[in-house]
C-alpha cells in the first residue's frame, strides 16, 4: 500500500475510536441544569432498533 491508503486508513481507525469513547462516555447519562432558578434536565439513551428479546422470523426457503 501507498502512504496515502495508509494515511487514510489510520485517520479512519482514529476517527472510529474517538466516536465510540464518546459514544460510552455518554450513553445513559442525565445533565441537570438549574440557571437563575430555571432547571433544565436532558438524558442521553442510546438504544437498540429491536427489543433485545425479539426472536427473528424464521427463513422461509419455497420448494423449486
Amino acid at each position: 500500500m501507498d502512504s496515502n491508503t495508509t494515511t487514510a486508513i489510520a485517520y479512519s481507525g482514529f476517527v472510529i475510536s474517538v466516536a465510540g469513547t464518546i459514544y460510552a462516555a455518554i450513553n445513559h447519562k442525565r445533565v441537570r441544569s438549574n440557571c437563575c432558578g430555571t432547571k433544565i434536565e436532558a438524558s442521553f439513551d442510546v438504544e437498540n432498533t429491536t427489543p433485545p428479546n425479539a426472536v427473528p422470523p424464521p427463513i422461509v426457503i419455497p420448494p423449486v
